[in-house]
């Protein structure tokens, strides 16, 4: 099991390896300047002596050798960094302190069936907790996941193959997300790129073009070196310079809006590439990653590829590259030339290629959650329509303060209702089970020690609220929610859902009633239902309906004048309240007997 000494062991050493690195930097930042010192020495000798000139070329290759290579190290130092201060972050998470990561705060709606209730997405949530994702695109398949359960008893088993098997890659799963994090890709939203697969080819499949972009420069090159030879070449070369850049003006506006398509997206596709290696160079033996694998291995150089012509795209930008590129070799005409045969050969693969990497990308975050915490279970899929967990826990919780709970429903009752007192655990207890529910049907490993879950859709009704934009109040809201939950239900969707203290808005004999019929609807359908409710009236149903409703409870205790609580789910109905003490305790009524 991760502890918190091993991740800042890890960091220890990456800080280690920083400091090394800063070292190599610094040999190479004064060999370049050594270098550059040679070359203006050998510059300024060779007026005096030719021989010193052929000393310039070995040392310029020397030069740019030394440059490229720290900027490689200087690369390598930056992934470090990013280790050095993931493994920190870590060792933060395990003390539940898990800010650094990002909080999908984007994703976040109030009116989806069941994020918001249960804290899905925002500061603090269950996406902030397991979000490890190394690309933004990987975060919105995590988020995808977690607001779409409409995976299948074969995707279910076999994402949890794959979590498995990458829990055991720490240093792979790091170094991607070291890697990602470099940029911040949810700046380059891929809408653009993936409407221009889409476009017609601006110049490809027409031999006008094709000639001509060949021709004209073989020419215009031809009458220049020829100018040496006779000067009547010059007028030839003038013309078919300006011919060439008279083309390129005529299809500048449509090759500008194609750089104002991909422009940018250099950075991004690099990224994307580096990614692709860091999979290409793994071996997997699950299904599920191999499939993964197979699209790394394809897409790592063609998407360096389409990069790098993005990049030269890009360069028209420099004017004086813009004048002599399309004055001598129809520079336009070439780059988008290329770009076209790319996106010939590649737009069907670009998109399958870029949903494979947002998957796998999803799943290095639930593969962490499974290396922190080996104990959580893993989902067994169940042949009958039930949900059973033992010591079912919250995520959010630390462990050390967290209870868990066992539960079973749909064998045979598939209604529970649970009754007690405030502040009892009653509202944490469902987002438990909701939220466990979620990572089983992702293929994650959940907070218990054993999890059997059906395959159905989640519905949950804990924080239904006034809108004042929609002209509509707390209870109609409610209403709203109930009925369409009850429509989908009748439809013939088996459904499992989650109610917290149900009809606040009226009065309480209509809310008995209410309640009362509302159970009995449900209890027709194929529907596993936790019901929280302060109103113990409710339940005598267990006996009108003893094989389809079962009561639980969490009860406090009044000990030496103090409430406290164990937060234990207990069979049977509530016998205790609090409010009335708590209200006696804080002075707002008189601690007088009634």
């Amino acid at each position: 099991m991760a502890s918190a000494e091993f991740y800042q062991q890890r960091v220890t050493n990456f800080q280690e390896k920083v400091l090394l690195s800063d070292k190599i930097i610094r040999k190479y930042a004064w060999a370049r300047v050594l270098a550059a010192v040679a070359i203006i020495s050998c510059g300024y000798l060779g007026f005096g002596n030719s021989l010193f000139f052929f000393a310039l070329l070995p040392l310029f290759i020397l030069f740019f050798y030394l440059v490229r290579i720290q900027l490689k190290k200087e690369n390598e130092r930056k992934i470090l960094k990013l280790l050095v201060n993931l493994n920190g972050y870590e060792t933060a998470s395990l003390h539940h302190d898990f800010n650094n990561f990002s909080t999908g705060e984007g994703f976040i709606d109030p009116h989806h069936a069941y994020t918001h209730d249960l804290d899905i997405f925002g500061k603090g949530s269950v996406f902030q907790y397991i979000n490890r994702c190394a690309t933004h695109l990987g975060e919105m398949n995590l988020a995808y996941g977690l607001t779409h359960l409409s995976f299948s008893k074969a995707s279910v088993l076999e994402r949890q193959e794959a979590i498995r098997e990458l829990a055991k890659e720490i240093e792979f799963r790091q170094q991607c997300w070291a890697v990602g994090k470099q940029i911040h890709d949810e700046k380059y939203p891929l809408e653009s790129v993936h409407a221009w697969l889409k476009e017609p080819d601006l110049f490809l499949g027409k031999s006008f073009f094709f000639i001509i972009k060949w021709l004209l420069p073989v020419l215009t090159c031809g009458s220049l070196i020829a100018v040496s030879f006779s000067p009547i070449f010059q007028s030839i070369f003038f013309f078919l310079f300006i011919v060439q850049l008279t083309l390129c003006a005529i299809y500048s506006k449509p090759i500008g809006l194609l750089q104002g398509k991909l422009a940018n997206y250099k950075v991004i596709l690099d990224n994307y590439s580096q990614l692709f290696r860091l999979l290409k160079a793994e071996k997997f033996s699950t299904p599920l990653m191999q499939t993964h694998h197979r699209f790394a291995q394809a897409a790592a150089d063609h998407v360096l590829e389409f990069s790098r012509l993005v990049n030269s795209l890009e360069s028209r930008m420099n004017l004086i590259a813009r004048l002599v590129g399309n004055g001598l070799f129809l520079y336009d005409f070439h780059t988008v030339g290329n770009l076209e045969v790319w996106r010939k050969k590649f737009s069907n693969d670009l998109p399958k290629w870029l949903e494979s990497l947002a998957e796998w990308d999803a799943l290095l975050s639930f593969s962490t959650l499974h290396y922190n915490h080996p104990t959580y279970a893993f989902a067994e899929v169940g042949e009958n329509f039930s949900l059973s967990g033992n010591e079912v826990g919250h995520i959010l919780i630390h462990s050390s303060i967290r209870v868990n709970n066992s539960l079973e429903l749909g064998n045979p009752a598939g209604l529970m209702l649970i009754t007690g007192a405030n502040m009892a655990g009653k509202s944490t207890f469902l987002r438990a089970i909701g939220v466990n529910y979620i990572l089983a049907l992702n293929g994650s490993p959940v907070c218990a020690i054993k999890w059997t879950t059906p395959l159905a859709a989640l519905r949950t009704g804990m924080r239904t609220s006034d809108s004042l934009q929609e002209n509509q109040s707390y209870f109609f809201a409610e209403l709203n929610r109930l009925q369409s939950i009850i429509q989908e239900l009748r439809s013939g969707n088996p459904m499992v859902i989650l109610l917290d203290e149900i009809l606040k808005g009226t009065n309480s004999t209509d809310k008995q009633i209410g309640s009362r019929e509302l159970i009995k609807q449900l209890i027709q359908q194929k529907a596993l239902v936790i019901i929280a409710t302060h109103d113990i009236a409710l339940g005598n149903m267990e006996q009108q309906f003893p094989n389809q409703i079962s009561n639980a409870c969490f009860e406090g205790k009044i000990e030496n004048d103090q409430l406290t609580f164990d937060y234990k789910l207990n069979t049977g109905l509530a016998q205790k309240a609090n409010a009335t003490f708590l209200m006696r305790k804080m002075g707002i009524i008189p601690n007088v007997e009634f």
